[in-house]
């Protein structure tokens, strides 16, 4: 027979309710990182290389890579969304806010493991897709899979902030994701 229990919840994390402004400091670095690291790397592919090649398409795939990084906040989503299903088997809430996107399942516990998966599936996932293709593509085609991939890393410092605050609460405790807000609960007592 299995034990049920009662849980008391001892950790909370509201990404949007935060006194200290945490979600615009986060968005705030991300702006920059990605802006910052997509006009670098931009910029070094194109002198080293393309070696001189014209430039007038790949300016042309820049601006078709910025539409990817749009198109990527709801496909970064949607895959979150993805990985709640293969978990839970749970259809999960889809948001999107002023500050930010959230995906989540308020009535469903998660284990820790179960958690760190859902939440860093999408960082996961298109790294491993992207990266390969930034390195093998024809340089004039770097911006089409850097730039999405650029804003993959940054744009999951949120995620990356939630699972390493839920990852140090005891082993035993349970998760509950409500999209921007999680809450980690522990067992206190076994019912009979």
């Amino acid at each position: 027979m299995k034990k049920e229990y009662v849980y008391k919840a001892i950790a909370r994390l509201d990404m949007i309710n935060v006194k200290n402004g945490l979600i615009k400091k986060l968005n705030s670095f991300a702006v920059i990182a990605i802006l910052v690291g997509n006009a670098l790397a931009m910029l070094l592919n194109y002198l080293f290389r393309m070696r001189g090649e014209a430039g007038g398409m790949y300016f042309l795939y820049g601006l078709c890579g910025a539409v990817l990084c749009v198109l990527y906040i709801y496909l970064h989503e949607f895959t979150h969304a993805v990985a709640i299903l293969l978990v839970k088997r749970t259809v999960p809430e889809i948001r999107f806010g002023k500050l930010v996107a959230s995906c989540g399942a308020p009535m469903t516990v998660f284990s820790k493991a179960q958690y760190f998966f859902v939440a860093s599936f999408p960082f996961f996932l298109y790294c491993a897709a992207l990266i390969p293709l930034c390195i093998f593509i024809p340089a004039v085609f770097f911006p089409l899979p850097f730039m999405p991939l650029c804003y993959n890393v940054f744009g999951s410092l949120g995620d990356m902030y939630m699972i390493g605050r839920m990852m140090i609460v005891p082993r035993r405790c349970v998760i509950v994701d409500n999209g921007t807000e999680v809450a980690a609960y522990a067992p206190i007592s076994a019912l009979k």
